[in-house]
């Protein structure tokens, strides 16, 4: 990854919903690594919990895949760009929320690519390393084309 690139230089999503605070490592083509957000400035941050509920590892996990693939399109000279997760295999989450305070770490590895879908495999680990989340990540992300001919609905 070039030095200086920031998680906003590398994803399509903005504040409040970006979910990771910083990357760790992205090498092209197809793997990063990321630091989790589980601070109470966190959009999903819930005080009863004192962290960030479970499920929202789905969207850590989806948030670094796509990660790696906005740092193959700068590479390319290209903008991040949105795509959709279409499913998800395997989806196994140990902990019922991420706590605050806590680094946990998440990372994506391409299994599959071409123009247009990707299969990443998703792990996110505790501050000790230990495995709290996994799961097997399917996603579409439109050509230039069908996103400028307005057939893909982005706002309401």
């Amino acid at each position: 990854m070039k030095a200086g690139l920031q998680i906003d230089d590398l994803l399509p999503h903005r504040p409040p919903m970006t979910l990771l605070t910083q990357p760790i490592s992205v090498e092209v083509p197809g793997e990063a690594t990321a630091v989790a957000d589980t601070s109470p400035g966190c959009i999903f941050y819930d005080r009863a919990l004192k962290g960030v509920p479970a499920c929202v590892a789905l969207e850590y996990m989806a948030q670094t895949m796509a990660l790696a693939v906005g740092a193959e399109r700068r590479r390319n000279g290209l903008s991040p760009k949105v795509g959709f997760i279409l499913g998800t295999r395997r989806l196994e989450v140990k902990v019922s929320a991420f706590v605050s305070g806590k680094r946990y770490g998440t990372s994506a590895k391409c299994m599959y690519k071409d123009d247009e879908f990707a299969s990443f495999d998703c792990v996110m680990t505790d501050p000790e390393g230990v495995t709290v989340a996994t799961a097997s990540l399917t996603a579409y992300q439109p050509s230039e084309d069908l996103l400028k001919s307005g057939k893909v609905m982005l706002e309401g």
